[in-house]
């Protein structure tokens, strides 16, 4: 089944992959979910379907994906965000 999101979060999808792609050729999509999901919380969209779109916007862009531990991917977010 296809989960359809609101046009906010995908507009932040692509705001997100785009400017992955001007940064690196890889992207943490489970990292780029989550930052997405804080975005939208009131929304309650779970972070596998953010993830979902994520990915394949990504791919659809050319930009190449890795699906890193979720808590590593938390971690190394919160560290970037504390420096």
């Amino acid at each position: 089944m296809k989960i359809e999101l609101s046009g906010n979060i995908q507009q932040d999808v692509d705001r997100v992959v785009r400017t992955s792609l001007s940064q690196s050729l890889v992207l943490n999509v489970l990292t780029a979910a989550e930052q997405i999901r804080r975005r939208h919380e009131e929304l309650n969209v779970a972070l596998e379907d953010i993830a979902q779109m994520v990915a394949r916007t990504a791919v659809q862009c050319g930009c190449a994906v890795e699906f890193g531990d979720r808590r590593a991917s938390l971690a190394e977010e919160h560290r970037l965000s504390v420096s």
